[in-house]
């Protein structure tokens, strides 16, 4: 499908359908003989306010630019940006709107700004670059290095130069990601979004001036008639954490500096849905780090979405979770109806509410760990077929379907006896 704008700037995963299924759902839009980008489309912005499918996070903004799939030779394309007031940005490419189109990504903390200064090893850490900073990236028609160690210095890599065209791919896209803005801040950080430059043989243009105006108009109004493909996951009675491996599932845009892990639930196996989790320590607002040591991930959120819709409901981001006594978190989803009574943030429980589908995926969304991170969710997708007790150890999340009254009864002691309560009775009277 020709989700370029994507309604889904993430797409966790996808499945493949044929040109002809892609015809059909552009609402009668000629792409089979789109025309080729010259200059290429500046960014167009999305939020899940704006636009809700593609299992966004409800904490994030994107925008989406589209390049050309080849340029002449000696033309060049830069992003020129400012460093954001949010927790984490970063520019990402991807080629053409098909399943397991990531090219590269490049964060923030990877960029060195237009000033100078040093990197830090660990990306966990929000960049020292002052707020408002300007900053430089070049695009590379190559594949990007194999070795991390090649890369050349702000560059993003746009794949190799091709030219054929199909209804999905008729260009390249870069998507440009911020995560959770600073509470004084706008959505997109209360920084414009970055520019996108041209220069070929007759000089620089801006993508803000394109000649491709016409065509950028039809692929963002292609973009407007699609929606994300939902992942091939079906609920079982046995509901558990899997990990999203993006070779295995195919995964659309995925966030290539995110590593996420998924279960399947419905209403149809249990009233309410349990999940016991060690939080990650993760950098508050800058400039401060909190006293018990460097960060282990940039970010971490809790999000579930319409299986059928890929509708993001609602996430729960790190700053804004709550623990119990003994460091556990306790995230509870369910109806209002089948809401426990103990499901409170004043009680050490995060409460969301199921939203309008029967089935839901369930999402932990883990950005930018710290190198040798024992909760490294990179683990479990490098071992899918190991236990997450094993590939995580107390990093793996533990996940039940539950009864009100059992939560209830049990709520007051402790996370590790909530959740052993609740899946011993689950298990005893699944559905």
């Amino acid at each position: 499908m020709l989700s370029s704008l994507l309604s889904a700037a993430i797409g966790l995963a996808a499945v493949s359908i044929s040109s002809t299924a892609s015809a059909q759902l552009l609402g009668g839009l000629d792409l089979l003989s789109p025309g080729r980008l010259t200059v290429g489309c500046p960014f167009v912005t999305n939020t899940a306010e704006q636009r809700n499918t593609g299992f966004l996070d409800d904490n994030a903004s994107y925008g989406i630019a589209q390049i050309p799939l080849s340029i002449p030779d000696g033309a060049s394309i830069r992003i020129e940006g400012l460093y954001s007031r949010v927790r984490y940005f970063s520019l990402q490419s991807y080629d053409g709107a098909r399943s397991g189109n990531y090219i590269d990504a490049i964060a923030d903390a990877r960029i060195t700004p237009d000033a100078g200064g040093a990197l830090s090893r660990n990306v966990a850490l929000l960049p020292t670059a002052a707020y408002g900073s300007g900053y430089t990236v070049k695009l590379r028609y190559t594949d990007p290095p194999a070795n991390p160690a090649q890369r050349e210095a702000n560059t993003l890599y746009v794949g190799a130069p091709d030219r054929w065209v199909s209804p999905t791919r008729v260009a390249k896209q870069i998507i440009y990601r911020i995560y959770l803005p600073n509470p004084d801040a706008d959505a997109f950080g209360s920084t414009p979004i970055p520019r996108l430059f041209y220069t070929g043989p007759t000089g620089q243009i801006a993508f803000t001036n394109t000649p491709d105006r016409r065509q950028c108009d039809r692929i963002e109004a292609a973009s407007q008639t699609t929606r994300a493909i939902n992942p091939a996951v079906i609920p079982g009675r046995d509901i558990e954490f899997e990990p999203i491996t993006r070779a295995q599932d195919r995964v659309l845009y995925p966030n290539g500096d995110s590593n996420y892990l998924r279960a399947a639930s419905s209403l149809n196996h249990g009233d309410i849905v349990v999940i016991r989790t060690l939080p990650f320590r993760a950098p508050p607002l800058p400039p401060l780090l909190r006293s018990d040591g460097e960060p282990d991930v940039r970010y971490a959120s809790l999000c579930h979405y319409g299986l059928g819709t890929s509708a993001v409901v609602s996430c729960v981001a790190d700053r804004d979770a709550v623990a119990q006594a003994d460091g556990y978190e306790v995230h509870v989803i369910s109806t209002n109806a089948s809401r426990p009574r103990a499901a409170t943030r004043a009680a050490g429980v995060n409460w969301q509410r199921w939203g309008d589908t029967r089935s839901e995926l369930i999402v932990i969304r883990q950005i930018l760990s710290r190198p040798g991170f024992a909760g490294d969710y990179l683990r479990a997708i490098n071992n899918p077929q190991a236990p997450l007790s094993l590939t995580l150890g107390r990093f793996a999340p533990e996940i039940t379907y539950c009864r009100r009254a059992v939560f209830d009864a049990n709520a007051a002691s402790g996370s590790r006896a909530l959740i052993d309560a609740c899946r011993a009775e689950f298990a005893a009277n699944r559905r």
